[in-house]
């Protein structure tokens, strides 16, 4: 049994040496940089397409603009 109990604590020991390189990563600057980039990206594209999709179906139910296309020609 003590070999046993002396695997599992190398086990661990080699689990918490993981886990603590991989809270220093994540609380670096440069990580947390990245991040929001990638965030910031993702937010913009997705509500790119949900606009999209929701004028799309704007006209194509009620007919109704919702981005009025004379004022975009026009500047």
């Amino acid at each position: 049994m003590e070999e046993t109990e002396q695997q599992q604590r190398e086990r661990l020991i080699t689990v918490l040496g993981s886990l603590e390189d991989l809270t220093q990563k994540q609380v670096s600057i440069k990580f947390i940089f990245l991040r929001g980039i990638v965030y910031g990206l993702g937010t913009v594209i997705g509500a790119t397409l949900l606009i999209s999709v929701v004028s799309f179906a704007f006209v194509q139910l009620f007919g109704v603009d919702v981005i009025d296309t004379d004022v975009l020609q026009n500047f």
